[in-house]
């Protein structure tokens, strides 16, 4: 299935092509660390318009309205998947095409491409 040992030409390969991204450090920081998870947030509201009372909202948080930072990292996140996916043999696609995330993509063709 694998020949053992080839992993770490296809890692080096992997990180060349990363390293032509302009966001290559993102992208790195999604293969070593879980992804972002969303929360729940409060944020202060006026209870009416004109009033001067406050009351506070507990909501979800999204891609729309996490801040410009987080944005990055998600986007990072897709983008270290599709270069793992396009990346690998396809040997392997089936086992990782499971994973959750690029950390765990990662960490898995690592067990599959060292033996």
């Amino acid at each position: 299935m694998l020949a053992p040992g080839n992993y770490v030409q296809w890692k080096s390969k992997i990180k060349r092509y990363i390293d032509t991204k302009p966001n290559h450090e993102l992208i790195y920081y999604c293969l070593k660390n879980p992804p972002y998870k969303y929360t729940w947030a409060d944020k202060v509201v006026l209870i009416s318009e004109g009033s001067s009372e406050m009351t506070t909202e507990t909501y979800i948080e999204n891609y729309k309205n996490v801040s410009q930072d987080i944005r990055d990292q998600l986007n990072a996140k897709a983008e270290a998947v599709q270069i793992i996916l396009t990346g690998i043999d396809n040997d392997i696609y089936s086992t990782v095409d499971a994973c959750p995330n690029a950390c765990e993509m990662w960490k898995a063709i690592e067990r599959l491409k060292q033996g």
